[in-house]
């Protein structure tokens, strides 16, 4: 599917970074932050790829680097992920139609300690950002460099429901391994920060900290275990100069005060199901950009006329003053017509244009 040739329907990481510094553009910008559906890729690309789609939450790169930013070439999409993934010790399990899904974790007691699973080979890991900022070189597509983090790679490390309890019954050895996690990723924020800073878009911390209802643990306990950890992972950046988004699932009522303060500038994927996006925009105009909240439900079922109207609902209420980015509430998994995706993303371009926002 070969695009408009306009500048106005390119990719351009400029058009990105304006928006999330709370100013306009040339049109609302989009961003896909992940893609785990074959079908999507193959659509887009207009080519079978020669390879398995791997989802990121299991420590994968969904797609290689020249295919990702050929995908958001043609899209005109802005920018893309390079994952800096450790999330060990997650048991999956298959289900009859082939895909894995996680089923618990294995790390029960201290001892366990001493036998995670190893992370990545960080020079692997430079070595694969190296290839992405290679192959985005004068295409107008932004990488962006996304790290799993401590708080949810911990619990996932336990299993969730094993971990809700430890922090009541045993909390320092929940934050023992948090301070495991974290000292590694800290070392690969450093390293990617330092070498790389220059040439990427922003940095992205992967945690999720909440759920439908507000935080997945006592506020009190969230903020002792917490905001001092995280300044920490992201310090490098800050270092840098660069923006930081936060991706956590959940209601951002009570959340996004805490993320705020501790220096995260925009959040990601405020879920229809539990947030009104357009109070949180009238709530934290200036200060928090945002980024999702297109049902992924809508996606999957709905008519490419109510799509349309959606995205034309989000350029006339979210696009003025910048601080807003769409995309959808989740992740473009499979399930989600391929049409139907493209037809979100074609729609950000039909009415997204600043100066007639709403208006082909």
């Amino acid at each position: 599917m070969e695009g408009d040739s306009s500048d106005y329907n390119k990719s351009d990481v400029n058009r990105l970074l304006k928006v999330l510094h709370h100013q306009e553009a040339d049109r609302l910008p989009h961003m896909e932050l992940w893609v785990t559906s074959r079908a999507v890729y193959e659509y887009v690309l207009e080519r079978e790829l020669d390879y398995e789609i791997l989802d990121a939450s299991e420590g994968g790169q969904s797609i290689t680097p020249e295919d990702d930013v050929e995908f958001s070439q043609r899209l005109g999409q802005d920018a893309v992920l390079c994952n800096f993934n450790w999330r060990p010790n997650n048991l999956f399990e298959s289900a009859s139609d082939g895909t894995e899904h996680y089923v618990g974790g294995s790390v029960k007691t201290w001892a366990d300690l001493d036998n995670l699973e190893p992370p990545p080979s960080l020079d692997d890991q430079l070595r694969y950002i190296e290839r992405y900022l290679r192959t985005a070189r004068g295409t107008g597509v932004g990488i962006v460099a996304n790290f799993t983090s401590f708080f949810d790679s911990a619990m996932l490390a336990i299993g969730v429901t094993d971990s809700l309890y430890m922090f009541y019954d045993d909390r320092p050895f929940i934050e023992k391994l948090m301070d495991i996690l974290l000292e590694r990723q800290e070392k690969v924020m450093c390293a990617v920060c330092d070498r790389f800073a220059d040439d990427l878009a922003f940095v992205m911390v992967n945690d999720d900290i909440a759920h439908n209802d507000g935080l997945m643990i006592n506020p009190t306990m969230f903020n002792e275990i917490f905001p001092h950890r995280m300044k920490r992972l992201i310090a490098p950046a800050k270092e840098h100069g660069k923006l930081v988004l936060m991706h956590t699932d959940g209601k951002m009522e009570k959340v996004l005060p805490i993320l705020y303060g501790i220096g995260i500038n925009i959040v990601h994927p405020n879920e229809p199901e539990s947030n009104d996006i357009f109070e949180l925009k009238r709530q934290w105009v200036g200060k928090l950009a945002l980024i999702g909240n297109i049902p992924t439900v809508l996606l999957a079922y709905g008519s490419g006329d109510e799509i349309e109207e959606k995205v034309k609902e989000y350029c006339i209420k979210m696009a003025p003053g910048g601080g807003y980015v769409l995309s959808s509430s989740t992740s473009i998994m499979d399930g989600i017509p391929p049409e139907n995706f493209v037809t979100m993303t074609q729609a950000v371009h039909k009415y997204g244009r600043y100066g007639s926002l709403g208006r082909e």
